[in-house]
């Protein structure tokens, strides 16, 4: 065998490698994406069951039990609905949380019924968890969207069937008086 047979061996297997090596980084990152989603729903569902709960406790304003309770109910219903009216519904009780839980007085208000306190501190570490998923996710998809755009990754049509992952658009701000 001559040097350039040799050299040819070695460039196929190079690149026969490389172009596993991304295959399975794909499937990982594609699988990454399904986790994150999961656990990004979870914590989301979460925060609507606490904040329907909150909306139920005694004490509690009558307006704004009717405004969380009818954002909560639109969150928690929402994931069986297109992802347009799922961002949607999560966006809109992101929004009332916002502006309701902005005012540091009206959140000692609140507070002042223990159980409305525990259900905030809750509320609180299921905001911070949402942001580390959501934050999680779009990692991966970015990453993913990074890798699917190479042109050997196109051509060779290394992510089989799978499909192009999409970036959830979520506000994830967290109510400043809620962190206080």
């Amino acid at each position: 065998m001559n040097n350039q047979s040799v050299f040819i061996i070695v460039a196929v297997a190079l690149a026969v490698w490389f172009l596993s090596y991304q295959a399975g980084r794909l499937d990982r990152l594609h699988h990454r994406i399904e986790v994150t989603e999961l656990a990004l729903h979870g914590q989301l569902l979460r925060r609507g069951g606490i904040v329907a709960e909150l909306a139920g406790v005694p004490g509690i304003d009558p307006a704004l039990a009717v405004l969380w309770g009818q954002a909560a109910h639109e969150s928690l219903v929402s994931p069986e609905t297109a992802l347009s009216k799922w961002t949607q519904a999560e966006d809109e009780l992101a929004n009332v949380l916002l502006m309701t839980l902005s005012d540091p007085e009206e959140v000692e208000e609140i507070r002042s019924n223990q159980h409305a306190s525990l259900l905030l501190d809750e509320l609180l570490q299921v905001s911070e968890r949402i942001k580390m998923s959501h934050q999680f996710h779009s990692d991966a998809v970015r990453d993913c969207l990074e890798i699917r755009s190479q042109l050997l990754v196109r051509v060779f049509r290394l992510a089989g069937r799978a499909k192009l992952p999409v970036p959830v658009d979520l506000d994830v701000q967290i109510p400043s008086a809620l962190s206080n």
